[in-house]
């Protein structure tokens, strides 16, 4: 077993805290504090309270960037009704072995077949509680309540989330956490039920707690294969992963030297394109190439499935 170094993530974009400058006095867009019901539903679910389903949100990630709590209406999966690459966008915590593999699993048919087993989407009444976090919040709102609840299951355990996530400003909310390019609210609720596991965002902004072998036996239920990528590792060792990653997920940590990709950070490896070899970049969303022997220069081990 090789296991990502312990800082193989960005200390840079993705430890920095955009938009941060501490809370507001709510603007166009504030809420008086009380119930905030979310849009879709009716006032009268207020009065069903009694009967809501109870969840509590997961402590914020201890930062200073603006944060609201808001229902993010966004479909489980989006396009044929399957996870893919482009639904996985890192956010502000510095957990990118987490956005890789979610990138890399949703990339190949097996990881896709896995991820739709881990979700399952229930309809029914559903109260956030938000008074433990409330102060930590730019709107002070004590609950939420939504219609539809969520299943994840994370090893050998399940967690039931709401879809209610910590997110930015905008008139349209997005999560400030695991987003999606494409809203597909998969992999906000991964990350979310993670926080539950661990106990709260900051958790899974510590990199020293979850290396990269520990968030894959989470998320996978088994452990990875993989390996060292120094100067005596076979050319041959690298390619073949490369070229199993469209079928096999695997990931990749760069090193803290790296000049040609983003430094102490996690990527999804997507196979061989001609002689180069492409990656995911879970922080920009985007895709890249690097030659073979670029890729030994800036990268220090890989992790793949088994198969």
């Amino acid at each position: 077993m090789v296991d990502l170094p312990p800082q193989s993530r960005a200390p840079g974009p993705l430890g920095a805290t955009p938009g941060s400058g501490g809370t507001r006095s709510p603007g166009p867009l504030g809420f008086t504090p009380g119930i905030y019901l979310a849009p879709a539903q009716s006032a009268g679910l207020a009065k069903l309270s009694g009967s809501a389903k109870q969840f509590r949100m997961p402590p914020p990630a201890s930062d200073d960037i603006t944060k609201l709590a808001r229902n993010v209406k966004w479909t489980l999966f989006t396009g044929k009704g399957t996870p893919a690459l482009e639904d996985v966008k890192q956010g502000s915590l510095a957990n990118c072995p987490l956005a890789s593999l979610l990138a890399a699993l949703a990339f190949t048919a097996t990881g896709q077949r896995h991820l739709l087993s881990l979700i399952t989407e229930h309809k029914a009444t559903v109260e956030t509680d938000l008074s433990g976090v409330a102060d930590q919040l730019a709107e002070k709102i004590d609950r939420i309540i939504t219609g539809r609840y969520f299943t994840v299951r994370l090893k050998s355990q399940s967690f039931e989330v709401s879809s209610v996530l910590y997110t930015d400003e905008a008139r349209d909310p997005n999560p400030i956490y695991m987003t999606s390019p494409k809203q597909a609210l998969w992999p906000c609720l991964i990350e979310r039920a993670f926080a539950e596991k661990v106990g709260s965002y900051n958790e899974l902004d510590d990199p020293n707690k979850l290396t990269a072998n520990a968030v894959w036996e989470v998320v996978v239920g088994s452990s990875p294969d993989g390996f060292a990528v120094t100067g005596q590792t076979p050319d041959s060792t690298i390619q073949e992963a490369a070229r199993n990653a469209r079928r096999v997920p695997a990931i990749a940590a760069s090193k803290e030297e790296a000049a040609d990709v983003t430094a102490w950070h996690g990527f999804a490896v997507l196979g061989m394109r001609g002689t180069r070899i492409e990656l995911y970049d879970p922080s920009s969303a985007r895709r890249e190439t690097l030659s073979l022997a670029a890729f030994r220069k800036n990268f220090l081990a890989v992790l793949h499935g088994k198969g």
